[in-house]
């Protein structure tokens, strides 16, 4: 079985710099205040937060479980004998999902979030 894992890694937390906060290309000053008022504080608290693990709300979890999150890893059987060195590859077969997985995944945490702001 299958399970959401129970929290998102938060990349920024390791970079050896941080990024630079958003700019406004027609303005070359941040974006920062202008997100503020667009954006769900939600959101906004996740983007620019000091964890390096972030919890995923439990709603979140339950929707991926639904739509087939996470997908299983499959064993690459073919490959491995092909390759003949002994070594088990596995990969994640995200074709067996109609929306694929990066819209899954980008698309339900914003709107759930956003329509709770």
């Amino acid at each position: 079985m299958n399970v959401p894992p129970h929290y998102w890694y938060n990349i920024n937390v390791d970079l050896l710099r941080p990024l630079p906060p958003p700019i406004d290309p027609y303005e070359a000053d941040s974006r920062i205040a202008l997100l503020m008022r667009i954006l769900p504080s939600e959101l906004l608290d996740q983007e620019f937060t000091p964890l390096r693990y972030v919890p995923i709300p439990e709603e979140i979890r339950e929707l991926y479980e639904r739509m087939g999150r996470p997908t299983p890893f499959k064993r690459a059987y073919g490959l491995e004998r092909v390759l003949g060195n002994g070594v088990r590859i596995y990969y994640k077969f995200e074709g067996a999902l109609p929306a694929g997985s990066h819209k899954l995944n980008t698309a339900i945490p914003p709107g759930l979030l956003c329509n709770k702001g």
